[in-house]
């Protein structure tokens, strides 16, 4: 059996390798990536749920590698696509979240729910927070964009063919007012597809994430945030790092350096209401090195909003010297 593909991208030759040719398990394609990761770290760790005090609603979608065209005209392939929705809250000493991933590459797509819960823990000064998060997976390959040299073959599958499986993750946090740091192992049963195979097996890999970041004041109008992440399959590592400069706690810009293929970042965002409540962000990536044949260009957006902590309890009495009781 022998196929044509519509994607010029490596990755996804070596992941339909996988499927067709190896008679035994093998490893399944990464995590999704995203420039923005300081921004929306319930994503990369369920402990960060509820972080910051602070209720939110984020909204992120990603393309990547812009300029990728199939080789021929009739090719439907192209960017990479990634959408996020995330929802996170506190509630007294738990944090509770919420997030949903679609991440299309080619005729591959991975759609990741899931609800997290963390418990924090007041120490030296700040709060040690660990979480877990369970949901569903799924992985869904289109058959229908992959050319065949062999229309006939009887292995050859047709249509979309998908699979769901439970993931789980779990992770451990602590922050204060300066600085943050946590790690976390997602897809901790390495769930398995097969996607029309009776013989080949993709499992998601165990990912460790480590990632951190500090607040550093400079005079009354500048911050500058160094920050980190270290990705992990065991097999692989991978690393980015760099800083954001913020302006009057508004405008902000930063980049950061991502060891694989060479990426350098520009990111930056500004808060479009007085109260902060508002943030609009986004970044553009560009290959500096690597693959000669992947497009310079990257790019991510993201929309979020802000609630404050929600307060228990009864409310306080307000006494003034009109009213006295």
């Amino acid at each position: 059996m022998t196929l044509t593909f519509t994607i010029r991208s490596t990755k996804y030759i070596r992941l339909i390798a996988i499927l067709f040719l190896l008679p035994f398990c093998a490893v399944g394609q990464k995590d999704a990536q995203f420039s923005l990761f300081s921004l929306n770290q319930l994503y990369l760790n369920p402990a960060a749920a509820g972080a910051d005090g602070l209720t939110k609603f984020q909204l992120t979608h990603r393309t990547q590698y812009s300029g990728y065209q199939g080789t021929n005209t009739d090719d439907t392939g192209g960017a990479l696509s990634t959408q996020l929705f995330s929802f996170s809250m506190p509630f007294k000493n738990f944090g509770f979240g919420f997030y949903a991933l679609n991440d299309k590459s080619g005729p591959r797509t991975d759609q990741d729910f899931k609800v997290s819960a963390a418990y924090h823990i007041p120490l030296a000064g700040g709060q040690f927070q660990v979480g877990a998060s369970a949901g569903l997976f799924r992985q869904a390959i289109d058959y229908g964009k992959l050319r065949a040299r062999d229309p006939d073959d009887p292995l050859i599958q047709t249509g979309v063919i998908s699979e769901i499986n439970p993931d789980f993750a779990v992770g451990a946090r602590y922050e204060n007012e300066t600085f943050y740091a946590g790690v976390s192992l997602n897809h901790f049963l390495k769930p398995k597809y097969q996607l029309g195979s009776e013989t080949a097996t993709n499992p998601l890999p165990r990912t460790l994430y480590f990632n951190a970041g500090v607040n550093i004041e400079l005079g009354y109008l500048l911050d500058i945030q160094p920050i980190v992440l270290v990705k992990s399959d065991i097999s692989t590592v991978s690393v980015e790092g760099g800083a954001t400069v913020t302006y009057n706690k508004r405008y902000w810009i930063g980049g950061t350096y991502r060891q694989q293929d060479t990426y350098f970042i520009i990111m930056g965002g500004v808060y479009l209401l007085s109260d902060q409540s508002l943030r609009l962000s986004g970044a553009y990536d560009m290959v500096i090195g690597g693959d000669n044949t992947k497009s310079p260009s990257s790019f991510e957006v993201m929309l979020s909003y802000a609630l404050p902590s929600p307060k228990f309890g009864k409310k306080a009495i307000i006494r003034t010297p009109r009213f006295r009781f």
